[in-house]
């Protein structure tokens, strides 16, 4: 029986990446001799990481780039997760051009070969959205790779917990691996943001893919992110509150007084915030059209044009992603608001997000001096 090779995360955004390489690019085992080069550290392809730039060209191109985290990846599943597999197989990682020496020898762009451990990438042709356009090439091909890799994993290790789920794992595993760059500042809270955008927005929601709905995918990504990470991590300005929310103070105004009239904290806190939202008009819009478009197909149509709307209703999928909102916190009157967002001032258990609480109790204490 011939493997399908998994697919990478379905959709996504017209890039244009250069071509990682002509030929193969295959992680290399150690050879005997006394001038071998050493193999690169964990840490040593973190600082190639770190460095990296888009905007210079002194020799670190796009495929370095991602030919750097591939090499990471395999240091990452094999000697610093938790349930590292240390005989993990070696992955060909190859281009657009590259063809599988298994599962039927196929050309799958954004996809794993199970019988042969290769990966083809290339972001080229992926649909450009309006929220990433512009998302950088080198985020973009990340975000695949490491999706890619986790179905590497899966496939020699296990699913964790999504047995029955292989797309959501692969998505899982995918969220650790970008929450452990930005453990090891290898990658910044932007990036990181766009990062789970994509995972939520490229989901493949027709019931006969073998991915989840966008939804689940992303819920996958942040399972694996709290996984990796614990709320209070600062990086850049900002701090992590929970799995899914970052903020910035950026004002703190006014004086409160304490049961002994000294000094308490702020009256008033304004924060930016990272928050994952979930827009859901599209899709009861889109459903509703659909709706419609079957009762005319299913009237006046061909009995294919009448299945075929029956089978696309109740296809629309939620839209979702992270946005930067400003929160206004009154911290005597213990609520909170944010702009734009379409809902009225309310208490801080209002949030089911819980970010509200976690920045006042931060954020509405007293600042000790030199703060």
């Amino acid at each position: 029986m011939v493997r399908r090779p998994l697919t990478a995360l379905g959709l996504g955004i017209l890039l244009v990446l250069p071509a990682i390489a002509k030929t193969p690019s295959t992680e290399r085992k150690p050879r005997a001799g006394l001038n071998q080069a050493p193999l690169p550290s964990v840490e040593s392809l973190l600082d190639k990481v770190r460095d990296f730039r888009p905007d210079i060209a002194s020799g670190k191109t796009y495929g370095t780039y991602v030919g750097a985290h591939h090499k990471l990846l395999g240091l990452y599943w094999r000697q610093v997760a938790r349930d590292r597999v240390e005989d993990l197989p070696l992955v060909t990682l190859m281009g657009r051009n590259g063809r599988f020496s298994g599962c039927g020898r196929s050309r799958s762009v954004n996809a794993y070969c199970p019988e042969s451990n290769e990966i083809i990438l290339s972001t080229r042709g992926m649909p450009r959205s309006q929220r990433f356009s512009n998302v950088s090439r080198h985020l973009l091909a990340l975000t695949v790779l490491a999706h890619e890799w986790g179905h590497h994993v899966n496939h020699h290790s296990n699913r964790g917990s999504y047995s029955k789920r292989e797309e959501d794992a692969a998505d899982w595993r995918a969220g650790r691996y970008l929450a452990w760059l930005l453990d090891n500042e290898a990658l910044g809270v932007k990036d990181f943001t766009d990062a789970a955008n994509l995972f939520f927005s490229i989901g493949d929601f027709h019931m006969e893919s073998p991915h989840n709905n966008p939804k689940a995918r992303y819920e996958a990504f942040i399972a694996g992110v709290g996984s990796e990470l614990k709320p209070g991590l600062r990086r850049g300005g900002w701090t992590m509150d929970t799995p899914e929310t970052f903020s910035r103070v950026t004002n703190r105004k006014g004086n409160r007084r304490g049961e002994d009239d000294k000094p308490a904290g702020p009256k008033t806190v304004r924060a930016e915030v990272y928050r994952f939202e979930i827009e859901r008009g599209g899709q009861i819009a889109g459903n509703v059209f659909g709706a419609l478009l079957g009762v005319v197909n299913c009237g006046i149509g061909s009995a294919s044009s009448c299945a075929n709307s029956l089978n696309q209703q109740g296809k629309a999928k939620p839209d979702g992603w992270y946005r930067i909102r400003t929160m206004r916190i009154n911290c005597t009157r213990k609520d909170f608001d944010i702009d734009g967002d379409g809902i009225r001032r309310q208490p801080f258990q209002g949030d089911r997000k819980g970010q509200a609480a976690v920045i006042a109790a931060r954020a509405c204490q007293r600042r000790s001096p030199g703060a």
